[in-house]
């Protein structure tokens, strides 16, 4: 399956996406949301990461092109984000940004720092 990481320094970004989640259609159960879309493709978003494995996407972090200033992203929190499909993921991803009540960052399988809502569906890499 294809993963990224959907991070924020906010304290409560874990229960802020599952109510932003919640919000678009995602079925939301425990530690771990669903949302199909009309075509019947899947995202799937996980929660409770064990923060001793952030180094696992905080090394080696790199800025997507165009993006001025990189976050600190040095105590942020993190909910990995599976999709096949790079669409789904950039539309969904920027939909569910625009209603956290604070900014939110994708980590993609390549360590680039993209706004979450901005992610080229092109060049992202899940």
């Amino acid at each position: 399956m294809k993963t990224a990481n959907l991070v924020s320094t906010s304290t409560s970004f874990e229960d802020d996406v599952w109510r932003a989640a919640a919000a678009l259609g995602a079925v939301v159960d425990g530690p771990y949301a669903q949302y199909p879309d009309d075509q019947d493709r899947y995202l799937t978003i996980f929660g409770a990461l064990d923060p001793r494995h952030a180094h696992d996407w905080r090394d080696d972090l790199a800025a997507r092109p165009g993006l001025d200033d990189m976050p600190d992203l040095s105590t942020a929190l993190a909910v990995s984000v599976e999709c096949r499909w790079e669409d789904l993921f950039a539309s969904w991803i920027a939909r569910l940004a625009a209603l956290l009540p604070e900014p939110a960052w994708v980590v993609d399988g390549d360590g680039v720092v993209w706004p979450a809502a901005g992610v080229d569906p092109r060049a992202v890499r899940l």
